[in-house]
């Protein structure tokens, strides 16, 4: 019964659900790793500005939305 449990698959109706989250969900699927690797260089990009930003003090990255403190504006 309960190997049964676990062997079951998703028997919902595809005409139910969105076909635009079914097509999201396709090409994330296709093109996980790319995604993934653009996410990395994006986050170590933001890494180093950051870093640059507060080693040397330089107040243009610093103002950068993404930079401020929290209640800054």
């Amino acid at each position: 019964m309960l190997g049964k449990m676990f062997m079951e698959t998703d028997k919902s109706d595809p005409k139910k659900s969105f076909p635009l989250l079914q097509r999201v969900k396709q090409i994330g699927s296709k093109y996980k790793g790319e995604i993934g690797l653009s996410l990395l260089v994006l986050y170590v990009f933001l890494l180093g500005l950051g870093t640059v930003g507060e080693v040397w003090n330089i107040e243009w990255i610093l103002d950068l939305a993404i930079f401020r403190p929290p209640g800054k504006y």
